[in-house]
């Protein structure tokens, strides 16, 4: 660990922790891991947690020194037990990308700590301990910082490369650095055995190693690797923040749900995937917004909503969630939707989508499903020549959905109580046609960010279906 330095009001102070040696005695891990499909699918982002604290009372931290201390001796035996969020990405001689956990990659994860004179407004950016989204090879896996307000405020924010883990593997990391914080002891049972990043080893019973797999629907093969995404991905958007309150998605649920004499069921999330994917449409079309490189075609009459859910919970055996297994494990699915129904307001044609997102999670979310995506993705075929992958998607709507997650857990509390208040860490880049959705488990609230090209900005805001149920959230 780097050594303390005294920090001084409204300047950032940036310290490097390295892992502790061989305290907890673990096996060796290997010196790398070769990145998987289900890896390299997303790109090598951000993902980022900003959690908010009240001050700790004397009796437990009575210095901020203190404080940053305990943070940053628990983060380094944190970082000794995940040596992947110790490592880096790198890249070889033949385009492909692992982490690396040998020695010379180990360099140290930035802890940056900011004393201010001014009292907590709210989250913003500037509390990020990196503010670039994309991250190149190289980059230090793990990142952090700790801003303590005049008022006595704690903001803890970590990031980390997408590449490495998804939210779910991050939120098993931040679980585990915060048990270390309270001094508790750590059960073993859920932290890998196994740093590989191989899913199919979750699911070997049911691939068929003897068939060519299927492209799962909206995936392809391209004849080279891209060299860049899609071009409609790439257009200015502007987003703005909604919120739904627990009452009201209730009643979306009930509005958007198929006749009470049919025995066709919807989820809350169905309900919301299917309104929201209606704003984005709606607004496109209103505005004119042009079709480009990967948005389905004028002349098809489908939209494509691309989703992304943790697969962990869907391992026959039950052996994969739980802390158990560390990476990217987000089978994305598709939903094609005709698009005179997502243009339509009315209730009745929200249910036709709704129904079909069931549909497709039902049927692309199965395990039979995500084992011939994980084949699909490790098939010779699909994976040679070796380098960057020539496995593509596109899809006119891409929906992330973290309400599954509780970012104000009491396992993610350093010690001094849970957090009041947590976020994804803000930031306004975002592709247009992306959403992100979070939920205050205290209030059962949903909150959502939505990007959508500049032009059709005015047209979300002025939707009435999403007005009539939800409320624009203005930040400070």
């Amino acid at each position: 660990m780097a050594q303390n330095k005294a920090v001084p009001q409204n300047s950032v102070e940036t310290y490097t922790i390295y892992p502790t040696t061989n305290k907890y005695n673990r096996p060796p891990p290997p010196s790398t891991i070769a990145l998987h499909g289900m890896d390299l699918i997303g790109a090598p982002i951000d993902i980022r947690n900003h959690r908010f604290f009240h001050p700790p009372p004397s009796h437990l931290m009575s210095t901020t020194t203190d404080l940053i201390d305990k943070l940053k001796s628990s983060l380094a035996e944190a970082l000794e037990l995940y040596p992947p969020v110790a490592g880096t990405v790198e890249v070889n001689e033949k385009g492909e990308f692992y982490i690396a956990m040998n020695a010379e990659n180990r360099l140290g994860t930035p802890f940056l700590v900011e004393i201010k004179d001014t009292p907590y407004v709210g989250d913003s950016e500037a509390l990020s301990p990196r503010l670039d989204m994309l991250l190149p090879p190289s980059s230090s896996t793990l990142a952090v910082k700790v801003t303590q307000f005049s008022c006595g405020t704690i903001a803890v924010a970590a990031s980390i490369n997408h590449l490495v883990t998804d939210l779910r593997g991050f939120l098993d990391f931040l679980e585990v650095w915060a048990q270390l914080a309270r001094g508790e002891t750590i059960d073993f049972t859920k932290i890998p055995d196994d740093w590989s990043h191989t899913p199919g080893r979750f699911f070997s019973d049911l691939i068929q190693k003897s068939t060519v797999p299927t492209a799962p629907p909206g995936f392809m093969v391209l004849p080279t690797p891209p060299t860049g995404p899609p071009s409609y991905l790439l257009e200015p958007s502007e987003v703005t923040r909604w919120k739904f309150t627990k009452s009201v998605v209730e009643r979306l649920k009930n509005d958007f749900s198929p006749s009470h004499e049919s025995d066709l069921w919807i989820s809350s999330g169905d309900a919301l995937a299917a309104l929201l994917g209606g704003v984005i449409t709606r607004a496109r079309e209103n505005a004119n917004v042009a079709r480009l490189e990967g948005r389905s075609s004028l002349e098809s009459q489908i939209e494509t909503l691309m989703m992304a859910a943790d697969g962990r919970d869907r391992a026959p055996q039950g052996n994969m969630s739980d802390g158990r297994y560390f990476g990217n494990f987000n089978p994305l699915f598709q939903t094609v939707v005709s698009r005179s129904d997502l243009l339509s307001l009315t209730c009745e044609s929200a249910s036709r989508v709704a129904l079909a997102v069931r549909n497709a999670v039902n049927l692309q979310l199965s395990p039979e499903a995500i084992a011939n995506k994980i084949s699909f993705m490790e098939a010779p075929e699909n994976t040679n020549p070796p380098g960057p992958s020539r496995i593509s998607w596109t899809a006119d709507v891409i929906m992330t959905n973290w309400c599954r997650f509780d970012l104000q857990s009491p396992r993610l509390g350093f010690g001094w109580g849970k957090p009041f208040y947590a976020t994804h860490g803000g930031g306004t880049i975002y592709p247009p046609g992306y959403m992100l959705l979070t939920q205050e488990k205290s209030s059962g609230d949903i909150f959502v960010i939505m990007a959508v090209e500049r032009a059709g900005a005015n047209r979300v805001k002025a939707d009435s279906l999403l007005n009539k149920y939800a409320e624009l959230v203005t930040l400070p």
